[in-house]
């Protein structure tokens, strides 16, 4: 029941108020609750970025993760790396990370698992699971692992496509709002000065160029009566005799 909960929470990212950071603290406070380790982090990289340090469940581990970003080695690393798992089961044993694994050690910690966050091919980031015993992480625990993971993936690709298609919206709104206006002012233009819409366009667009201002902001000041265009030399008001000028 803990684990179909957690996953629950995990994937249930399609709010209003989304915040990243604080579901990444979920994410690790998920792995404290339902795997057998001591501490756990969370780093991601944006695409193009180095891998960073978004979210630890004690100020202890949090100090050995920025080390180990600092140093530019270990377990975490290698996983992020290699887009696979990485188990270091005993710190103070010969290892490749020796700088890594003394920090770690002098922290209290005898072995790490790093699980990577993966989108499609596209590693984003990485589980860091630490433990106060040496031994790899049970095979449960590992699967377990890979499938918070792997929801975590999904969920921020979910997440990044809504946020995409929230911005597509308000483009589009926004484009859409500005045409609206933009008829309006022909419409304007048409009736009081009898031309047609096309004429009333090419007028709106030739006074912004002129004037360098936006076409939607000249359209709305026309409506307002803020600004009057103008008329060309041909449309004129009649001499008092009658005659054209």
């Amino acid at each position: 029941m803990r684990v179909t909960a957690a996953l629950i929470d995990v994937a249930d990212t399609l709010v209003a108020d989304f915040d990243p950071a604080d579901f990444l603290y979920r994410v690790a406070e998920h792995c404290m609750d339902l795997l057998d380790i001591g501490d756990a982090g969370v780093m991601l990289a944006a695409p193009g970025g180095p891998l960073r340090l978004v979210a630890t469940t004690s100020e202890q581990v949090r100090l050995v993760e920025l080390f180990e970003l600092d140093a530019r080695e270990g377990p975490c690393l290698s996983a992020y790396r290699k887009g696979a798992a990485v188990d270091h089961s005993d710190l103070a044993l010969h290892s490749r990370w020796p700088d890594f694994s003394a920090r770690a050690q002098r922290a209290g910690y005898r072995s790490v698992h790093a699980s990577p966050i993966r989108l499609r091919e596209e590693t984003i980031g990485v589980l860091n699971l630490f433990r106060h015993a040496t031994g790899p992480l049970c095979e449960a625990d590992q699967r377990l692992a890979r499938a918070l993971a792997d929801a975590t993936a999904i969920s921020l690709l979910q997440q990044t496509v809504l946020d995409h298609h929230r911005t597509l919206s308000t483009q589009l709104q926004g484009a859409l709002n500005t045409r609206t206006v933009i008829e309006q002012a022909k419409g304007y233009l048409s009736s009081h000065h009898a031309i047609d819409p096309a004429t009333a366009f090419q007028r709106l667009r030739a006074h912004a160029r002129h004037h360098q201002i936006r076409i939607a902001d000249l359209a709305r000041d026309v409506i307002d009566g803020t600004v009057t265009l103008p008329l060309p030399p041909n449309e004129e008001s009649p001499r008092q005799d009658g005659r054209a000028p």
